[in-house]
């Protein structure tokens, strides 16, 4: 049963098929996280000397969109299941703008380094939204990159933000440093629009 829930895989670690029957177990109450595959999970507690589990899931790129739709439901119950923190990234490809097959090709926007990285980190933070990036120098000339977050979210992503710290720094050799915020979006009614005609 936990084999199906991967892509292109056969043989799984013990900590693959755990993840695999808690994501079959959930299916039967959220219906929407069937079309849902994983590649691969990685234990990084040891790595990053984390006092709770710490597990990063992989997941083909194909399904970000299902992941997205469903992971306000599907972190948590997870997260209970596995009694560890859940990290799902999808898998992205950098490519090198010095490698081309011939001469006029060009590299997708979404396949630079700082693309794949902007993306990364953005799946570390689901199902939150970032509302601004701001880089930073210290004074010993060494940068980092400060990201705000929705303040509504704060409750449920406080407790995750060292994991996804640490991931992220593992993953891209970037510092971090989070903050809450409100999200001033103004939103126009309908019929605001509306020109008012002058009287004459």
């Amino acid at each position: 049963m936990a084999a199906n829930k991967f892509w292109k895989k056969t043989e799984l670690s013990n900590l693959e098929q755990q993840v695999g029957v808690a994501l079959t177990q959930i299916e039967q109450s959220l219906a929407d996280a069937k079309n849902l595959k994983l590649s691969s999970v990685v234990d990084y507690t040891a790595k990053i000397n984390a006092k709770k589990q710490v597990y990063l899931v992989y997941i083909p790129h194909p399904c970000l969109s299902v992941f997205n739709k469903v992971s306000s439901k599907l972190l948590p119950e997870l997260e209970k299941r596995l009694k560890a923190t859940i990290l799902v990234v999808a898998k992205r490809t950098i490519e090198s703008k010095w490698v081309k097959s011939h001469r006029s090709q060009t590299r997708p926007n979404s396949r630079t380094l700082t693309s794949v990285y902007d993306a990364i980190l953005e799946d570390l933070v689901a199902p939150t939204f970032i509302l601004g990036r701001r880089t930073r120098v210290r004074v010993d000339g060494s940068k980092f990159y400060r990201i705000f977050l929705d303040e509504q979210d704060q409750a449920e992503l406080e407790p995750r933000l060292d994991a996804i710290k640490a991931v992220y720094k593992l993953l891209t050799t970037r510092d971090l440093e989070f903050e809450f915020r409100r999200d001033d979006v103004f939103y126009s009614k309908k019929g605001a629009s509306k020109k008012v005609q002058r009287k004459q």
